[in-house]
């Protein structure tokens, strides 16, 4: 009887072993699995809380270039109209004359959207839209629409847009550009002229005349080539089909 007692009493303690296990086992896979699901779960918030964000700094990037480049086109836009507005100005030739007075000297240049009556001394370049009238002292360029001098004195070159025309008892040290000239006074300086030149009888020129056409009166004094380089008519065009 002791026998079968200890053989039931083993049999019982293995078949409760069988049973504890499995379960324990199951519980402890229950566990894994509940805590393998929380981790998991975590990631997967973190990534979409990083996710969500990296979106919303792209999206504000986005938004900053967006501004930027918006500002940079509005800024863009108002300096063009801006410098058109301004070349509209400085095309523009105001209707009035400003007058440097016998007595005046000025030293620096002077600009002027209008024209300019110069009497008295000016150390420096002379721009106008306008015209030109000099009976003083120029040391400096000249640039004007019209340039008349008349016993003027003048050292520095000239340029007209339209004509120039230098008086009688004028003395100019410097080149002189224009579309046409009257000369009448002295000139020591290559003259360019687009359109017709004349050479009054009281002139004395030293220096170079290109021209389309050139009138010297008798009694002018010139010291320098002539030609005729603007005109028409091809000169050695002529001569080489002679020799041919």
């Amino acid at each position: 009887m002791g026998f079968f007692k200890d053989f039931k009493e083993d049999l019982s303690q293995a078949v409760n072993d069988l049973v504890t296990e499995p379960e324990t086992e199951k519980t402890k896979d229950e566990d894994v699995m509940v805590n393998t699901l929380d981790d998991a779960s975590i990631s997967d918030m973190a990534a979409s809380i990083e996710k969500e964000a990296m979106d919303s700094i792209e999206s504000s990037i986005k938004a900053d270039n967006l501004i930027e480049s918006l500002a940079a086109d509005i800024k863009s836009e108002v300096g063009t109209s801006a410098n058109d507005i301004e070349e509209e100005e400085d095309e523009d030739v105001i209707d009035e004359t400003a007058v440097i007075t016998k007595g005046l000297s000025v030293i620096g240049d002077l600009n002027s959207k209008g024209s300019i009556d110069l009497f008295g001394f000016v150390e420096g370049n002379v721009i106008c839209k306008g015209k030109l009238t000099v009976s003083g002292s120029i040391v400096g360029d000249s640039k004007a629409a019209e340039v008349f001098a008349n016993n003027a004195q003048i050292e520095g070159n000239i340029e007209a847009y339209g004509s120039i025309k230098i008086g009688q008892g004028s003395v100019i040290v410097g080149n002189i550009a224009a579309t046409s000239a009257v000369i009448a006074g002295a000139v020591k300086g290559d003259i360019d002229i687009q359109g017709p030149v004349i050479i009054d009888a009281s002139a004395v020129i030293v220096g170079d005349i290109k021209s389309k056409s050139v009138q010297i009166n008798n009694g002018a004094t010139i010291e320098g080539r002539c030609s005729q380089c603007y005109a028409d008519i091809n000169a050695n065009a002529i001569f080489d089909k002679k020799k041919k």
